[in-house]
């Protein structure tokens, strides 16, 4: 008896996979090579929709937004030779990130290749350093295999973005496809993939280290969100009375209103890199310890024990000499170290709290401001105040993730706050926006980008539209300049300005041509209300703030000379 078979082109195969993997968002723009997987898309709502997007870097963004609020892999495509090369930026910062992305890239017809054909490139070798593995559907009965392959490696271990790349002729081909091979791996369609534990030596040593620790310090990174270590963590951390610190990407990792929350580390800090200073044991848990978080790796003390718990081998110890280093999912490292443990020495955790009330009673002034143009500071407290607890917030590149690691306080823990520290790229914010949003459609989202970012994706807004996004609200913070580079210019340079400024522009006006309820505020007593109606528009809107043109008061709190040159 023959076993059961279902024609299909490589576009429809393709489709039917991503279905069988979950896939409820798709972001790109088509083009000749993927057509029959737009065709078979036509077929595919409600459970699978696909969205026109303006540019294909923006297409990865919303991918990767999506993937990071509803823990499956996104899906974006681009078509052959731009399309694709569009979609470097976007996979980039996935792959930096640790965000699981299906990323599909036409190809050209193997029987035409490297003769020249329309928008040809070696876009397999431009894209390979992008993702953690570029697969070639050069046969279309690979194509089951292939999608499966893909979301194992998205998911496993550390995630990342997956290519493939498909050929014409696998797109346009038919094949009998056995009904068999049609199916998914259930352990691959969402994160965490398949777990595993540390080395129980590892964790009994680690265990041990920290009861005996006098100052210890936990230092949480971007895995824990990957892992969805949050119980773990905040009952490790109350277990041994651990000040918890977190890298921005981490920011979320336990409320920033626990008594033992420090807030963010490294460049941008409130109370944290004193803490870190003075400490005798840091774990590090999903933390690379890179530029940022380290201050270029000069805030760690010397004479502190490491103990690094990380899924990637190639991280423990890069940056840190270790005492312990433990390979395993946060969640599962961290309970089983919680299981190890013998009774921790008592400790008084009411300097911390007096800590982060000395930095309050300081930045008070700033976060009360009533400077016009608007303070910064005073934008992040009004919009704290009124987007909702299980709200999420997007930050673009540059000085908005800058300001609002410092600024913003996440109430509850979880993935509430997403900035693009993985490569940290200018123009994230408005099409992360709407990924965030329709991961979480009963969830507010606010992004906040500068007026240079969204200059850069500023068509993204027709599509918030198009798709009828209610909840969704973009904050520009519109200082006329490339705020970052200005300010460095300003320090550097004695005031020197080149390529920096640009003109006055009403983003409100330019906003409601696209449909969006949109407004302008200079007033920082008019930030509350313009929320409040932004936030039930109906629909997508966008409120412009007018912030200080003062190069000096561009950036929170840190000496861009100290931050940007090197310690070394």
């Amino acid at each position: 008896m023959s076993e059961p078979a279902v024609e299909l082109s490589g576009g429809q195969a393709l489709v039917r996979m991503l279905r069988e993997h979950g896939a409820r968002w798709a972001f790109g723009i088509g083009g000749f090579q993927l057509l029959p997987y737009y065709d078979a898309l036509h077929d595919a709502p409600p459970e699978l929709v696909h969205v026109l997007v303006k540019d294909e870097r923006d297409g990865a963004f919303m991918a990767d937004a999506y993937a990071r609020i509803s823990r499956t892999p996104g899906v974006c495509d681009g078509t052959l030779g731009p399309g694709a090369t569009n979609l470097v930026t976007g996979l980039a910062e996935s792959y930096g990130a640790g965000v699981p992305v299906i990323a599909l890239a036409g190809e050209t017809n193997s029987l035409i290749s490297g003769r020249h054909a329309t928008q040809e490139s070696d876009q397999l070798a431009i894209l390979r350093p992008t993702v953690k593995e570029a697969l070639r559907v050069d046969r279309i009965e690979r194509v089951p295999e292939l999608v499966r392959r893909a979301y194992a490696v998205a998911t496993g271990g550390r995630p990342g973005p997956v290519l493939l790349n498909v050929r014409e002729d696998v797109s346009h081909g038919r094949h009998a496809f056995p009904e068999a091979d049609l199916h998914a791996d259930p352990a691959t369609c969402r994160l965490p993939g398949r777990r595993m534990r540390p080395d129980a030596a590892d964790v009994d040593a680690a265990a041990e280290l920290l009861a005996r620790a006098g100052r210890p310090v936990l230092l949480a990174g971007g895995g824990v969100h990957l892992s969805g270590a949050y119980d773990e963590l905040a009952a490790l951390a109350e277990r041994f009375a651990l000040p918890v610190a977190t890298t921005i990407g981490g920011k979320g990792a336990i409320s920033e209103r626990h008594p033992l929350a420090l807030g963010v580390f490294g460049r941008y800090s409130r109370a944290a890199n004193a803490f870190i200073a003075d400490a005798d044991v840091l774990l590090v848990v999903g933390c690379k310890l890179g530029e940022i978080a380290t201050n270029r790796w000069s805030l760690l003390p010397a004479g502190a024990s490491v103990i690094q718990l990380d899924v990637s081998p190639e991280e423990l110890g890069r940056n840190a000499r270790l005492a312990v280093g433990m390979i395993g999912d946060a969640a599962l490292g961290l309970a089983d170290l919680l299981a190890a443990a013998p009774e921790p020495r008592p400790r008084n955790s009411a300097d911390i709290e007096a800590a982060k009330r000395a930095w309050e009673a300081e930045h008070e002034p700033r976060r009360a401001s009533e400077e016009r143009p608007v303070h910064q500071a005073r934008l992040l407290r009004e919009l704290n105040a009124v987007l909702p607890e299980d709200g999420i917030l997007v930050a673009d590149g540059g000085f908005a993730a800058h300001w609002s690691a410092l600024y913003w306080e996440v109430a509850r823990a979880g993935r509430h706050y997403v900035a693009n520290r993985g490569h940290a790229s200018i123009g994230y914010g408005v099409p992360a926006a709407i990924g965030a949003k329709l991961a979480a459609p009963d969830r507010a989202v606010a992004a906040l980008v500068g007026d240079g970012g969204l200059a850069m994706s500023i068509g993204e807004l027709e599509t918030a539209v198009r798709l009828g996004l209610d909840g969704l609200v973009f904050v520009v913070v519109d200082n006329q300049a490339s705020g970052y580079v200005k300010a460095l210019q300003h320090s550097l340079y004695d005031g020197r300005f080149q390529s920096v400024d640009s003109v006055d522009v009403d983003y409100s006006r330019v906003a409601r041509e696209f449909g969006v309820h949109a407004e302008r505020v200079e007033d920082p007593a008019a930030l509350a209300p313009a929320f409040d109606r932004a936030l039930g528009a109906g629909g997508p809107a966008l409120v412009d703030v007018c912030v200080t043109r003062d190069p000096s008061g561009m950036l929170p709190g840190t000496d861009p000379r100290t931050a940007e040159r090197s310690t070394t």
